[in-house]
């Protein structure tokens, strides 16, 4: 079981979305609990991951609490699609200059 600081859940809810940072007393207890099952660093990483992927793009994006209390850090949601080439790349391989 990790021992964790208030420093490192208010630096959790800056890095959460803020339209979705609701009820932080539910999300505190929510947080405490998840870090007797993983680390810190772990749920930032997952929630960088999350923040990048096409399902929370889309601002479809539960709240802390949910995200915590359903481990959601354990997800890996796909990311966007990346353009194989920039339109000006595109158009060098046709033969404009």
């Amino acid at each position: 079981m990790q021992i964790h600081d208030d420093k490192q859940f208010w630096e959790f809810v800056a890095a959460y979305p803020a339209a979705r940072r609701s009820s932080t007393g539910d999300a505190h207890a929510a947080f405490v609990k998840a870090l007797t099952w993983t680390s810190f660093e772990t749920l930032l990483a997952a929630l960088e991951q999350h923040k990048r992927s096409t399902q929370w793009r889309q601002h479809i994006i539960p709240s802390m609490r949910t995200w915590l209390r359903e481990e959601r850090w354990i997800q890996v949601l796909p990311e966007p699609e990346r353009a194989s080439s920039t339109p000006w790349q595109m158009a060098r391989k046709l033969g404009y200059k």
